[in-house]
């Protein structure tokens, strides 16, 4: 009998380095520490956003603050991935492998794609639960994007510590540093535009307007250059030629990207934000004698508005048209703002209604403003504007008056306890009852209670004939009489609402 010995076959480079990579997405797929991260991720993305109505802005935000999370989670996946080899004695063995480090290696990057593809499904699901709200304002692919990119780094991160520092205690290490260095960023930084803020991976400061430009594309691009950086250090633990050589180029990219991005941001304050929340900005549509308007992306809300201005609009008689206005970002002194702030569920969308319909009925009858540019005391501004999102726009609320005996004052109790669902209740509980910064006293509760009870053809006829007299600071005298309420008392000039 003879033996022969033959060479054994090799898998060519390509097929091996497939088939590492397929089982190493294989096996991050199959780990319940991986969706326990993403279920973590999902749920507070979810939580973030739950008490307000969506927008693209804040939710790119929650959902990239949520993938730093998972991100963190796959650092320490793909820390425990790279450094398989050195643990349990396991050295030796891995020395004998017919795969190189560098090819192993190179399958380990396969965690990275994988991570991405992990997170579009995260992005989609944190979407699904918005339904059947959806997200507000104008949509920025860059800004999606950064949810995405994220985990991948933190993948790659794994991987590259993984391969130069094998030990058990260095994932760990390398978390808890990195969630230091991402803790300290934002308190380096004083403004949104600051550098510590730019390298910040998540845009998390609100667009003061839809359609106003801003430099996500350029801090994408950031991003990328930092999981190249990143990448290429794992790789550099092989071969040091051309992985330096990307690492070098991918940190000349990340540089100019973020000084692109301080480059491209527009000055802050109200000033700036002008043009793209002026009426050119706006979309209007004409519900029930009153006129919404918009800003691009913001269309759906106005059906939210009507829910808060039309029992107010329905209480009053026909023929008045002269109604004020509903917008969205700035508009005249006569027009009602409201900013790109509305409450989603429960509590917090009846106390966005309850506010829009008591600044609707202030505005409606000219009483004293409550928001809006600088007003002096009792007047209204040339313009109003909506608070922005970053609070830029400094809130002047003037001295508090007295509404005692005037009759715009019952008038607007009488609107407001129309507005809700027992108008009544709303009357017996003057802490429900908010004008702004006028004070309501029990006689003027109790002419609005009485009005209630009135036949309402005499009492439209009424306001109609006296409409001028209710946009002003008028006493109730005897106008009210034949309705059951008597002449109310009236402070003097000097405490009274102007």
């Amino acid at each position: 009998m003879s033996a022969t010995l033959m060479q054994p076959v090799r898998a060519p480079a390509g097929v091996a380095t497939r088939s590492l990579t397929l089982k190493e997405a294989r096996l991050l797929l199959g780990m319940s520490t991986l969706w326990t991260g993403v279920v973590l991720a999902v749920a507070l993305c979810t939580a973030w956003g739950w008490t307000t109505e969506p927008r693209w802005d804040v939710f790119t935000a929650n959902s990239g603050m949520a993938s730093l999370v998972l991100a963190g989670f796959l650092v320490l996946i793909g820390h425990l991935a790279a450094s398989r080899d050195h643990r349990h004695g396991a050295t030796e063995s891995a020395r004998t492998l017919p795969s190189p480090a560098r090819r192993r290696t190179v399958g380990l990057l396969a965690l990275v794609p994988t991570a991405g593809l992990v997170a579009v499904l995260a992005v989609g699901v944190e979407l699904v639960l918005l339904l059947p709200s959806w997200p507000a304002g104008a949509f920025d692919p860059w800004l999606m994007a950064v949810a995405v990119v994220t985990p991948m780094i933190g993948a790659a991160v794994g991987v590259a510590v993984g391969r130069w520092l094998p030990s058990t205690a260095a994932g760990p290490l390398t978390l808890f540093g990195l969630a230091a260095v991402l803790a300290m960023l934002p308190v380096l930084g004083s403004s949104a535009d600051a550098l510590a803020w730019l390298l910040f991976p998540v845009v998390v400061d609100e667009n003061v307007a839809p359609t106003m430009p801003r430099p996500t594309g350029a801090h994408l691009i950031y991003l990328v250059a930092l999981l190249v950086v990143v990448i290429a250090a794992a790789l550099l633990r092989h071969g040091r030629t051309l992985a330096s050589t990307v690492m070098a180029v991918a940190l000349v990219v990340a540089v100019a990207a973020v000084q692109r991005q301080q480059d491209e941001r527009l000055p802050a304050g109200p000033e700036a934000a002008q043009p793209y929340l002026d009426e050119s900005a706006q979309h209007c549509e004409q519900r029930n004698r009153v006129t919404y308007c918009a800003l691009y992306g913001y269309g759906r809300w106005i059906s939210l508005w009507e829910e808060a201005v039309d029992p107010v609009v329905s209480a009053l008689p026909a023929g008045l048209t002269d109604l004020p206005s509903v917008r969205q970002g700035v508009g005249p002194a006569t027009s009602v703002i409201v900013d790109q702030h509305w409450g989603r569920h429960g509590s917090w969308a009846r106390t966005s209604r309850t506010d829009l319909t008591v600044q609707y009925v202030r505005v409606l009858l000219r009483m004293p403003d409550q928001l809006a540019g600088r007003p002096g005391p009792g007047s209204l501004p040339e313009r109003n504007r909506a608070v922005l999102p970053g609070g830029s726009v400094e809130l002047s609320t003037g001295p508090r008056c007295s509404g005692a005996g005037q009759l715009r004052t019952v008038i607007a109790l009488w609107l407001l306890a129309q507005s809700g669902e027992d108008g009544r209740a709303l009357l017996n509980d003057p802490n429900e009852l908010h004008l702004g910064r006028v004070d309501v006293g029990e006689a003027e509760i109790e002419a609005a209670k009485r009005l209630l009870d009135a036949p309402r053809d005499r009492l439209n006829a009424m306001v109609v004939d006296n409409w001028d007299a209710m946009r002003s600071a008028a006493p109730v005298g005897d106008l009210l009489a034949p309705f059951g309420v008597a002449t109310l008392p009236v402070v003097d000039e000097e405490a009274a609402c102007p």
